[in-house]
């Protein structure tokens, strides 16, 4: 009997490792939608050949919300993307591309600093920049203790945000700690009133959240609406954050997302008192004379 051909036997080891974790009907159901979506995708090609199969055709199991195999990461296929609710989600080939129903965002006002955080931000034990070491921040998103070797941020990935930054869409903030080292961090796209957070990391306690506070702070004091941060994270939704049907984030995508944006370097702006900001109060982070 002739040996069986080796990404067979991958596929029938996985595909057995997926029956005994989650249980033979779950696995039917998701080999069903993967089929489903390579059909899809076949007849509305994704960019840079296509664009996109229609939104609603996507499925919230996976709770990512899969709608489209294949196409490719650009810089124009990436912006694009996220001006219609869609992202890429997939450590390698071929590209996911996703829609997730609910989506998790941040309405600026609606943000909440805790109280352990503003003492926190007062102390002066961190020193928050912007724009500064975007690539860096970028590698160390991808390298965080809880990605366990999993990731989406690819090399492949790492080069179109770079190559955004340095087009003046994409942005990061660092946060320092007193030796100077990198404690903590995000990145994300400037989509005219909107920002669309794609990771954080943190070395130290809290860092990360030094640098959410920090962000949506600058983001209501020039103007933007919503911080996007894909699905459903519980600390997240201790700051704020709540998920909201898909339909209303769409709807929302045709007032924030605009051709005015911030372009460039982004700098943190030392009239703004993060520490004392009332996020309910815009305008409250302006330092008083």
């Amino acid at each position: 009997m002739a040996a069986l051909p080796a990404n067979i036997k991958y596929y029938l080891k996985n595909s057995y490792r997926d029956i005994r974790e989650s249980g033979f009907w779950n696995w039917l159901w998701c080999l069903l939608v993967d089929a489903q979506v390579w059909y899809q995708s076949k007849i509305f090609r994704p960019p840079p050949k296509g664009k996109f199969p229609p939104i609603w055709l996507s499925y919230k199991k996976p709770f990512y919300g899969l709608l489209a195999y294949g196409g490719e990461v650009t810089d124009e296929t990436l912006l694009f993307a996220y001006s219609k609710g869609i992202y890429p989600f997939y450590s390698e080939p071929p590209v996911e591309w996703c829609s997730c129903d609910p989506r998790m965002v941040l309405f600026l006002e609606k943000m909440k600093l805790k109280k352990g955080l503003r003492p926190l931000i007062k102390s002066g034990k961190y020193t928050v920049t912007f724009d500064t070491a975007f690539e860096e921040v970028v590698r160390a998103c991808g390298e965080g203790a809880d990605r366990e070797g999993d990731t989406w941020i690819i090399p492949e990935r790492i080069a179109v945000a770079v190559s955004l930054h340095e087009k003046g869409l994409c942005h990061s903030i660092e946060v320092w700690n007193q030796e100077g080292q990198l404690a903590g961090g995000l990145f994300g796209m400037d989509m005219g009133k909107m920002f669309i957070s794609e990771s954080a990391f943190h070395r130290e306690s809290n860092a990360s959240k030094v640098a959410v506070a920090y962000l949506n702070c600058h983001l209501q004091h020039w103007g933007y609406k919503i911080n996007d941060i894909q699905w459903f994270w519980e600390h997240f939704r201790r700051m704020g954050y709540e998920n909201i049907p898909r339909k209303q984030y769409l709807k929302l995508l045709k007032t924030v997302v605009t051709k005015e944006r911030r372009v460039g370097k982004w700098t943190v702006d030392e009239r703004l008192d993060v520490g004392n900001w009332m996020p309910s109060q815009p305008g409250s982070q302006v330092r008083q004379e």
